[in-house]
This record gives C-alpha cells, sequence and structure tokens, in this order.
C-alpha cells in the first residue's frame, strides 16, 4: 500500500512494503529528489536497514548458538510489510514487529516504528526500535538513500561531476578499509575496524566522477550533523542527518553509469573479513534492555 503525505512544499509517496520512500517531490517545480528505483540499474529507492547493515558473510548468524540464515546485506527489514499505525495529511507511521518471517532469523520481540513528516524543510524521518523481550537485544540499523543525481530538473548538460558529497563541518575524513567485496578489515585484535585518511582535496568534499564507488567508501570519526548532495552548478543542496551516527557510507549503482548518490548513516557495520558469525561479537552493533527504546533519525533537508 502507497501512502502520500503532503503540504505546499512537498509530496512523499511512502510504500508500506518496508516503510520505504518511493517519491519525494519538490511541488514548485516537480524536482524528484528520490532515485526512481529502476530495476535494470538498482530496484530501490530509499530501504530501512535492520537488524543490521551492509554485508553478512556466509548469509548467516550464530544468535544465542542457533544458525541464523540471511541474505547477504541489510537484514529483513527492507523486505517485510510494514502496519500503519497513524495517518495524518501531512505526516505517517509504520509498524514493524516480530512475527513468523522474523523469529526464526532474530529470536527476539521487538517493534521498529518509522514516522515520516512533510515540513516546510523537507522531510522528517524517524526510526524507533522498541524491545518487547525480556532480555536485551542488540541491533544495526540505518538507511540506504538513493538521491538523484543528475536530477529531472537540472539544467541541460548537467553530469554527475557537478555534484560533489559534502560534509557539514568540512572536516577531514576518516575512511574505514574494507576489502574488494565490502567487508570489515580490521587491526591485527580481529576487532578494531582498520581506518586510513581519506585524503579529499578539499575537507569534507568528495567529487563525484563516472567511475563511481564500487562497493562504496565508508566514513568514521566525523562529527557532521549532515551529510548532503550539492550541485556546484546552482549550490542547490539536499542533506540527511546523520546526528549520532558513528559511520556513513556513500554508494552509487554499479550497474552502468552512476545516476544517484546513496547516502547511508548507519548504526552498525558490515561483517570483519575474519568473522566467526557470533552475533554477540559482532562488532559496531548496539544494544537495547527490555522495556526500552532507541531512536534515530534521518531527517532529510532541502535547499533550493
Amino acid at each position: 500500500m502507497t501512502v502520500i503525505i503532503e503540504n505546499n512544499k512537498f509530496r512523499a509517496e511512502i510504500d508500506s512494503f518496508g516503510a520505504e520512500i518511493q517519491h519525494f517531490i519538490k511541488k514548485d517545480d516537480g524536482t524528484e529528489l528520490i532515485w526512481n528505483g529502476d530495476k535494470s540499474v538498482w530496484g530501490n529507492h530509499a530501504p530501512l536497514l535492520f537488524p543490521f547493515v551492509a554485508r553478512c558473510l556466509g548469509g548467516y548468524f550464530m544468535i544465542e548458538g542457533k544458525k541464523c540464515e540471511y541474505t547477504k546485506n541489510h537484514g529483513f527489514a527492507r523486505n517485510l510489510d510494514t502496519k500503519v499505525i497513524l495517518q495524518e495529511p501531512t505526516k505517517v507511521c509504520f509498524e514493524l514487529t516480530d512475527c513468523e518471517d522474523t523469529t526464526y532469523r532474530y529470536p527476539y520481540k521487538f517493534s521498529l516504528v518509522t514516522e515520516y513528516e512533510v515540513t516546510d524543510d523537507g522531510l522528517n524521518w524517524q526510526m524507533t526500535v522498541n524491545n518487547n523481550d525480556t532480555k536485551p537485544f542488540r541491533f544495526g540499523i540505518g538507511t540506504h538513500t538513493a538521491f538523484s543525481a543528475p536530477r529531472n530538473t537540472d539544467a541541460p548538460g548537467t553530469q554527475i561531476s557537478d555534484y560533489v558529497v559534502e560534509f557539514e563541518n568540512h572536516e577531514a575524513l576518516t575512511g574505514v578499509k574494507c576489502n574488494p567485496d565490502g567487508y570489515i578489515i580490521t587491526e591485527a585484535d580481529g576487532k578494531t575496524p582498520a581506518t586510513f585518511v581519506y585524503g579529499e582535496a578539499e575537507k569534507g568534499i568528495i567529487p563525484l566522477t563516472a567511475e563511481g564507488f564500487g562497493n562504496g567508501h565508508l566514513f568514521g570519526n566525523f562529527t557532521s550533523n549532515w551529510v548532503g548532495l550539492r550541485n556546484k552548478k546552482n549550490n542547490s543542496l539536499i542533506s540527511i542527518e546523520s546526528k549520532g551516527f558513528p559511520y556513513c557510507m556513500i554508494w552509487q549503482n554499479v550497474n552502468g553509469a552512476p545516476q544517484f548518490v546513496c547516502i547511508e548513516p548507519w548504526h552498525g557495520l558490515p561483517d570483519t573479513e575474519n568473522t566467526d558469525h557470533i552475533w554477540e561479537n559482532k562488532i559496531g552493533l548496539n544494544e537495547v534492555k527490555p522495556g526500552e527504546t532507541f531512536v534515530c533519525k534521518q531527517d532529510i533537508r532541502v535547499k533550493f
């Protein structure tokens, strides 16, 4: 089911399947801000990532001694239908709860509530993990939001190279080392993610090119409250909130010329290349105690 929320400035269409944004449109000129989901390139728009983000080596974890099988990437939330628990003209809330499709691979009672609200500045976006169990559990959470670049209303001749990814504080960036398949490389202790100086020419600015990012560039140790996509030709900016998130992945499609940029603040990391598959040992996860909640926000702001 598709739910539409809108005000006089923006219109958002969100599918209850995965609680995923399908369209986010600037109404005065019809600019489509979210990637269109062309399946020949990449068939998603902005999937939610839960209960882990990124790569799962071998397709399984050992959780409380039980083998729990997964697909290669990003958990199950993006592939399950959710319930609409609140709907207003400018706001909608979706809820995913533990069910038969989750308990065999994630043996906890939980709810994941995803809230969207259009505002004069863009789209407020909040995710809440509730522990409805009698024991604590660990999880990762994030999104995989694809912003169109170039956009449908860009000036003729605009190319991907006219865009940059910008970190709010224009800070020197620290990369997290991954192998060519996207798994974390660790220090000698096998637990600490190895890092490197990213070495961008202008601090906090990542130029975009037709070559793309392969399996992505992962960043940590930043202080910026947002990471955005800026068009250098007209200085327009769309940003996503990164406050409180320890990591941010930048990714583009690898099938054909880049047509979008994913800016992905994460609580969590891909598996390490030497993982023992034990969930309790997986690095980068959060923990929430019985009866408690974890809240994170990825508000989208539009400045043009």
